[in-house]
């Protein structure tokens, strides 16, 4: 089978289709991964051919993005703002994608992505979505998030919000209408949904997956990395060496403006607990970090950082959830924006995390009572090494190549 897989985003966004690249080439069948030139690199050993396809952007692009849109006023201003963002050079980006998806047997993509979306329908391809929560899945039996509980009213909740979401898609549809696309109103911004196959690569132990989603809907387990984690930084390993299991801080590509006060409320709360931290903050200020405290602003491999830590605070992507659910270790989530509260919820439901702190609300004091929990909690200890044993057991890459290859040959 030659399968195309095409994503945009975060690095949360890229590197689950990069697990399952190298999962399909190992299965044998030929992989081309489309995307924009910056995610070339998370394919590199995936045995892949990469098609870059979209604007030229950066890292630091990406957390400005994330900065703006975690401080919009609302849901909607969110959405904005990073629809924005993922409609550079739409028209150029739309063409090249009509170039490069077809002659696949099927193209898997984002549910994000909703210009490989048209791409895909135009060309009249056979196509497939994945997404990495299942946050905007309707459903009788629950709410959309955020929302309480309804009953026989949650279908309408659910209307409700397609139809505010609708009203942000304008940009979309006249972007593809610029592009040449002969049905550019058929497609909306964030939330693309094959009839043939929607995959939800995250883990049912974690996620609790609705129990009337239609057939063509599967929650798969998460598509993690296969083998050993890369090897951690020689500084990296001589420092957790040096000590007790340290709290490890990663807030990926998000952070709000203030980073210098985020830094400074991460440093004084560790110090209130009397623990060693490893932080991962790329845009932390020029400072020294404190005795006790090793500062990254390189990316490691979190599945070798996190099973050494004690606790993992972090920003609440699905990416990092399962990493850190699948290390067994206690979380602390700082939502910032999208699909973060949602998982913060979970954990905290789950009995492995305290109450979540939004990322509005960071301070060294607020923070400090959650780590004490995290830290010294038996029962969240207990209830991480259960949840643990539970993700490390999905095998959602087998499960989605399963699913893809019966829908390739359909």
């Amino acid at each position: 089978m030659r399968i195309a897989l095409a994503t945009v985003g975060t690095t949360g966004d890229v590197r689950p289709f990069a697990a399952l690249a190298a999962g399909l080439v190992e299965a044998g069948h030929r992989v081309t991964a489309v995307s924009w030139e910056l995610h070339r690199c998370a394919f590199d050993a995936t045995g892949t051919e990469f098609v870059a396809a979209g604007p030229a952007t950066t890292a630091e692009a990406i957390h400005d993005t994330a900065v703006r849109a975690a401080a919009a006023r609302n849901p909607a201003d969110q959405v904005a703002v990073l629809r924005d963002f993922h409609l550079r050079e739409a028209p150029a980006h739309y063409r090249r994608l009509r170039e490069v998806l077809p002659g696949h047997d099927l193209v898997l993509l984002h549910g994000i992505h909703a210009l490989a979306q048209a791409a895909a329908r135009d060309a009249r391809l056979r196509w497939a979505t994945a997404v990495f929560d299942p946050v905007l899945l309707p459903t009788r039996t629950r709410p959309p998030a955020g929302m309480p509980q309804l009953g026989p009213f949650n279908r309408a909740a659910w209307w409700l919000l397609d139809r505010m979401l609708r009203r942000l898609d304008a940009p979309l549809h006249e972007a593809l209408a610029a592009a040449g696309s002969p049905n550019p109103g058929a497609v909306t911004m964030f939330r693309a949904r094959s009839p043939r196959l929607h995959l939800v690569a995250c883990a049912p132990a974690i996620a609790d997956p609705p129990s009337d989603l239609p057939a063509f809907v599967h929650v798969t387990g998460a598509w993690l990395p296969a083998g050993e984690p890369e090897p951690l930084p020689t500084r990296v390993t001589d420092f957790l060496s040096a000590g007790p299991p340290p709290v490890a801080v990663s807030f990926g590509s998000m952070a709000v403006e203030d980073i210098a006060g985020v830094w400074q409320a991460v440093v004084e709360a560790v110090a209130a607990v009397d623990a060693r931290a490893v932080v991962q903050m790329p845009h932390a200020p020029e400072a020294a970090a404190p005795p006790g405290v090793l500062l990254l602003r390189e990316a490691v491999d979190h599945r070798a950082l996190f099973a050494r830590a004690a606790a993992v605070v972090h920003h609440g992507g699905a990416g990092t959830t399962h990493t850190a659910a699948a290390a067994s270790v206690p979380q602390v989530v700082v939502p910032h924006v999208g699909d973060q509260p949602y998982w913060a919820a979970r954990l905290r439901h789950l009995g492995v995390a305290p109450d979540p702190l939004p990322a509005g609300r960071l301070n060294a004091e607020r923070l400090a009572d959650r780590l004490r929990a995290a830290l010294h909690d038996e029962r969240l200890q207990r209830n991480a090494a259960r949840l643990g044993a539970q993700v490390a057991a999905d095998r959602g890459v087998a499960t989605a190549i399963g699913l893809l290859e019966e829908a390739a040959a359909a």
